[in-house]
């Protein structure tokens, strides 16, 4: 009787030799770009609705920049200019580069370097004067008028300060007789308000004293603030000492 072949057994592994296991087929599996199909559709039918969901979909688009208004950019690029190197420092071409506009936009807004220098201090004055006139509407009426004034001073101030070009617009006044003109009407305009407002507390005063008071509580104002300007470790205290001093001049009127 033959004999059956003995049963194959393990082999030593040849030293070197790296055994691979046998390789395994998986039957295919239909599925789609992003998981297996659902049952009873076909590859064709499940990308044509996958498609039809996808073009149902919004498109979602990038909002486009707000437009940047360049006589604003270049007033702005003037100002850290005066504030960083002064009058001397100030042209079209350094100013066109900080707004980050050509030099043939500056021309298109304005004239020339005064011209920029001009519209800029009449800009920040303007800014502030409208400000505090606002304050002067509250003050005809408010019981208590040192708060009043005294949150405007702190206000008109804080914008000299905190805007470009806020302090040395001050200093620049001085190289232009037609900005300190400017800058003396303005003051007047600025004094006419608050005379009106003194004299809705007091209807006693005049229109001419009025003014003269208001004239010169905004002129000990804006003094006091151009020495802030210059010592700015002690601005605080300063613009504190005129609070008190305007007041006190106030008082003589309004009491």
């Amino acid at each position: 009787m033959p004999k059956r072949p003995a049963p194959e057994t393990a082999r030593t592994p040849v030293a070197g030799v790296r055994r691979v296991a046998p390789s395994r087929r998986v039957a295919p599996s239909k599925s789609g770009p992003t998981g297996p199909i659902p049952s009873g559709q076909t590859i064709q039918s499940f990308r044509s609705a996958k498609k039809t969901v996808n073009d149902a979909q919004p498109v979602r688009r990038r909002r486009s920049p707000a437009p940047i208004d360049p006589r604003a950019a270049i007033l702005r690029a003037a100002g850290e200019i005066l504030d960083e190197v002064g009058t001397d420092g100030l042209n079209t071409t350094a100013v066109a580069r900080r707004a980050n506009v050509s030099t043939g936009t500056v021309y298109r807004e304005f004239k020339d370097k005064q011209e920029i220098l001009r519209a800029l201090t009449q800009s920040l004055m303007t800014e502030r004067g409208d400000t505090v006139s606002r304050y002067y509407e509250v003050l005809a009426q408010a019981p208590d008028w040192r708060s009043v004034l005294a949150e405007a001073t702190r206000r008109a101030y804080a914008l000299r300060a905190q805007r470009p070009g806020g302090r040395s617009t001050r200093r620049a006044l001085q190289t232009s007789p037609e900005l300190w003109q400017w800058d003396l009407d303005h003051t007047h305009s600025l004094a006419r308000r608050m005379a009106k407002a003194l004299r809705q507390r007091k209807p006693a005063l005049s229109p001419a004293r009025s003014e003269l008071i208001a004239m010169v509580s905004l002129t000990l104002t804006i003094s006091l603030f151009d020495l802030a300007n210059l010592e700015p470790r002690r601005e605080k205290a300063i613009v504190t000492e005129l609070i008190a001093a305007r007041d006190a001049y106030l008082a003589l009127y309004l009491d």
